[in-house]
């Protein structure tokens, strides 16, 4: 696997950054004027807090070795060890403090995502072992962090300044992909228990709220909204001053915008006017959701609630990956399945879990959220994750997946951030009680009140509908557990408690078990699974025929074996027959044979490696000849 990004990559980001550049060079008066930042603050004292009803917790989840989450995190740690050294990392930070005689570099620096974007590559590390080192204590990779955040340390100018690059001139994404980046790896690390972090956190944050560029941040270079996370993060640290939401309040939000995706209007996501278009839009939308949090401004809520509506309503791909990537080529409902089309990009899909993570603790009693993110973990993120090989950047709905990476890519970044906080999506804490969320075989330990509580649930999903799970308490406890019963259920879920039927979850909804708990009680439930079909409805569509994604539960299937010219299948079924034409395969959970049709079979999408595969295969009893138009 080379260091370098493919060719296609290359030629997309060049692309961009000219046509950015052109931008920069002709609207840099008017842009401004046209689409302005507030460049004023609210008083901190009229805000109004709006607080969380579910907790993320932190800590205190421990997984089972016969689930999958586990497997995945062990293979992040691999990725961790196994990409680039703290020497390598600390380069750029030792080149911009000027250091004498630093330690020669191991290896080349990477074009663009190390030398464009100087001490990502930092942020990438700090991202996915923070997070990880809150559920797997592994010696060598805190030995790293350690290391990594002491050499950062002995880099920093007396004005309390970090970056790996000089804040003059501002080159590429730096000053805003770069500095989410490092906030982002400096507050894992300290979650993860780095003495250090949070110090040199708060003195860079000092810095970059007196810094005179921050009028020109926005404007300066594409996906420049995505600076904005960093300050909103910064301040629900245990450092944050108010000071780092007013500057992000200041120059980073935009009335304008926040008005069109209050409105569901799609130009505000496909035609976004500070010159990229991208699912990098979803980063900022978690910043928005911050300042109500923050400030109880409802205005901010309504954005964001339109935000979701859009992007789940016209840029997501079934089974849950991010259909707009770079450019404004990605019109509403384009839904482009053709590989090399630059869709499905692992970042997209990190954000938009964590987007939805935001809105759950909001409002945990809508299941929709956490629907989002089981789908985007099973069919987005363990998909593109490749043991031993790196990272996918796409999620591909057709031909041959996406290779592996191991150079410090956005989707790199991302994804090794989104696998080391894996334990975190299963449960959420509440004040009186605990919501279960996925249904992976894992243990949690937290505080109620002041009564230590403990929940281990038993399970093989998603290849077995069954699960159990037992309290266990020195005391009784009364509590509400809350199941979820998820959307895609075909009926009823009947949950029992200790043997006797305690409720009836409805699909798409919290079943709530709400009484006092004992020691070793047993709750039980089958989640009810089934085939799902959906009709294709993008722009490649297949003249004179219909195309037809297939989920069970919420794992995206794929039809696997050889593809005709269009890079499509055509199955001879009834696709309202699939239930009749589908056979389980003996020994391979979730894996179908189909009737009369040797060649190919269904399985689920994540597990497919090397094999040529169809997401949408043409299915109709008649066979007729096919013409694949729309294809760009």
């Amino acid at each position: 696997m080379t260091a370098n990004r493919s060719r296609r990559q290359v030629t997309i980001l060049a692309a961009i950054v000219l046509v950015g550049a052109a931008q920069l060079g002709q609207a840099a008066d008017d842009r401004p004027a046209k689409y302005p930042t507030r460049l004023k603050a609210s008083d901190p004292s009229t805000w109004k807090p709006v607080a969380y009803h579910a907790l993320t917790p932190t800590g205190g989840v421990t997984l089972d070795e016969a689930g999958l989450f586990k497997p995945v995190m062990e293979n992040n740690i691999a990725y961790l060890l196994n990409s680039f050294s703290v020497n390598h990392m600390l380069v750029p930070f030792r080149d911009r403090a000027g250091q004498k005689n630093p330690p020669p570099d191991d290896r080349p620096q990477v074009d663009f995502w190390d030398k464009d974007l100087r001490g990502s590559n930092a942020g990438r590390f700090l991202m996915g072992a923070g997070n990880t080192l809150r559920w797997i204590e592994n010696a060598e990779l805190r030995k790293r962090l350690n290391g990594l955040i002491d050499g950062i340390e002995a880099c920093r100018g007396p004005n309390g300044y970090i970056l790996a690059y000089p804040p003059s001139p501002l080159r590429s994404e730096e000053p805003n992909y770069g500095r989410a980046w490092f906030t982002h790896g400096l507050i894992e690390a300290a979650i993860a228990g780095n003495p250090k972090a949070y110090g040199l956190l708060r003195g860079h944050a000092d810095w970059f709220n007196q810094w005179d560029m921050l009028p020109k941040l926005i404007y300066h270079n594409h996906n420049s909204h995505q600076g904005h996370i960093a300050s909103t993060r910064t301040y629900f640290t245990p450092v944050g001053k108010p000071e780092d939401l007013q500057v992000a309040e200041k120059y980073y939000v935009c009335d304008w915008w926040m008005n069109g995706l209050a409105a569901r209007q799609p130009d505000a996501v496909w035609k976004y006017p500070l010159m990229n278009p991208h699912s990098y839009l979803i980063t900022s939308f978690e910043a928005y959701l911050d300042h109500y949090r923050a400030t109880g401004d409802k205005k901010y809520l309504d954005s964001m609630l339109g935000a979701w509506d859009l992007i789940h309503d016209k840029w997501e791909h079934v089974g849950g990956s991010m259909a707009i990537c770079e450019g404004n080529d990605f019109p509403p409902c384009s839904y482009l399945v053709t590989p090399g089309c630059h869709t499905g990009e692992t970042c997209g899909s990190v954000f938009w879990i964590k987007f939805n993570q935001r809105l759950h603790e909001l409002f945990p009693e809508q299941e929709k959220y956490t629907a989002e993110i089981e789908k985007s973990i099973y069919n987005v993120c363990f998909a593109n994750q490749v043991e031993g090989k790196g990272i996918r950047y796409h999620a591909f709905m057709e031909g041959a997946k996406d290779g592996p990476q191991f150079c410090n890519t956005c989707c790199e970044g991302q994804g090794t951030r989104f696998y080391g906080s894996l334990p975190e999506y299963i449960y959420s804490t509440a004040s009186d009680g605990l919501y279960v969320n996925l249904y992976e075989p894992s243990t949690i330990h937290w505080q109620l009140g002041s009564q230590p509580v403990g929940l281990t649930m038993k399970s093989k999903f998603p290849f077995e509908p069954g699960v159990t799970i037992r309290c266990a308490a020195s005391q009784p406890v009364t509590m509400k557990l809350r199941v979820r019963v998820p959307a895609w259920a075909t009926k009823d879920m009947p949950i029992t408690v200790n043997g006797q039927q305690a409720a009836a979850g409805e699909p798409g909804s919290y079943a709530v078990l709400d009484r006092t708990w004992a020691n070793g009680d047993t709750i039980a439930f089958c989640l009810p699974m089934d085939f799902r079909v959906t009709r294709y409805t993008g722009s490649e569509k297949i003249a004179g025929h219909e195309r037809y994604a297939l989920e069970y539960g919420p794992i995206l299937l794929a039809v696997t074996g050889p593809l005709d010219k269009n890079l499509a299948v055509t199955i001879r079924q009834r696709p309202e027959d699939v239930k009749k034409w589908l056979k389980p395969k003996a020994g391979r959970p979730l894996c179908f044979a189909i009737d009369g049709d040797s060649a190919h079979e269904y399985m689920p999408y994540w597990q497919i490696t090397d094999r040529t595969f169809c997401v949408y295969p043409v299915i109709e009893p008649a066979a007729v000849p096919t013409t694949k138009v729309g294809v760009r």
